[in-house]
């Protein structure tokens, strides 16, 4: 999802480009192709490590500028054709909230209620090193027995 939504602001970039009256192709350049700088890119996709490695697969090129665009022609014209799909933002967003759903999953830490029936509760607090949390299980305690009471 990280390659497509960098695709998607290159092809919205070039709109951009087009609209300003900017050229998409100069005679003695040849094809100007949207590019981002390298630090934009990477907070485009939120994932900093994925842009070397989809350089190296040759979706994008990173120039010696530090400059991020399709690394061709055609490629970027491929990006332009999956863009201009009829739907293709509502499922990108889509995609974008169930990876989202996915990875906080992880982030997620479960307690479990089953003590909780036996009439005991949880003390949480930060915890005294200021990482994370300490969870602590408080029980009622035992009720003593009938010969034991005091009056």
């Amino acid at each position: 999802a990280a390659a497509v939504v960098l695709a998607t602001a290159l092809v919205d970039k070039e709109s951009i480009m087009e609209a300003a009256g900017s050229s998409i192709y100069d005679p003695v350049v040849g094809h100007v192709l949207p590019s981002y700088a390298l630090h934009e890119a990477q907070e485009i996709m939120t994932r900093a490590d994925f842009v070397r490695a989809l350089d190296r697969l040759n979706l994008f090129s990173i120039t010696k500028d530090a400059q991020v665009r399709a690394s061709s022609v055609p490629m970027h014209l491929a990006f332009r054709e999956i863009v201009a799909q009829p739907g293709f933002r509502e499922h990108l967003q889509a995609t974008i909230d169930r990876i989202a759903a996915i990875e906080s999953l992880g982030r997620t830490r479960e307690l479990v209620a089953k003590d909780l029936v036996l009439g005991g509760h949880y003390e949480i607090r930060r915890a005294e090193s200021g990482k994370g949390v300490d969870v602590k299980l408080v029980m009622p305690e035992p009720e003593e027995a009938e010969g034991e009471k005091e009056d």
